[in-house]
């Protein structure tokens, strides 16, 4: 007889609950078709350039250094990071700024060339949906006398739709 009476008392305390509504979750995310924006920049005057163009983005080869336009999937920022430069995020000093809603991040490093150490400089700009990899690259010996003109090419980058 206890047991029915402790029976009865746990289902007085447990009540009616009322009927749940579940949200379902995919894991799979399907993203709509989503187009890149093309990436623009000015170039000096004076800077003979010879545009090379291919799949993964474009090439300027000037007068005593190169400037590379990378378009990638965005996401995952230190995986584009490690694409561009080939160091991990960990390795580098980053710069993380915004500007007029875009997410940028520069750095620069050090790599060894066939014809001595380059200096690179990278600019990142992340929409959300894409990453705009923009990096300059110069023998070390030229790179401090090209400072001032990497930083106007950095400055008139911008995303067109």
């Amino acid at each position: 007889m206890k047991k029915w009476i402790v029976v009865m008392i746990l289902l007085l305390l447990t009540g009616c609950t009322p009927k749940a509504n579940f949200e379902t979750v995919g894991d799979v995310y399907a993203p709509e078709n989503l187009t890149p924006c093309d990436v623009t920049l000015t170039l000096p005057a004076e800077a003979s350039v010879q545009t090379i163009t291919g799949e993964g983005g474009r090439l300027y080869l000037c007068d005593g250094y190169s400037v590379t336009v990378q378009t990638l999937i965005g996401g995952d920022l230190e995986k584009t990071i490690e694409e561009v430069t080939g160091f991990s995020p960990q390795r580098l000093t980053l710069l993380e700024t915004e500007k007029e809603g875009l997410r940028l991040c520069r750095c620069v490093w050090t790599s060894a060339g066939e014809g001595g150490d380059q200096i690179a400089q990278t600019l990142i700009l992340n929409d959300g949906n894409f990453h705009y990899a923009v990096t300059a690259m110069a023998p070390s010996e030229k790179a401090a006398a090209l400072s001032n003109t990497w930083q106007e090419i950095f400055r008139s980058v911008k995303l067109v739709n």
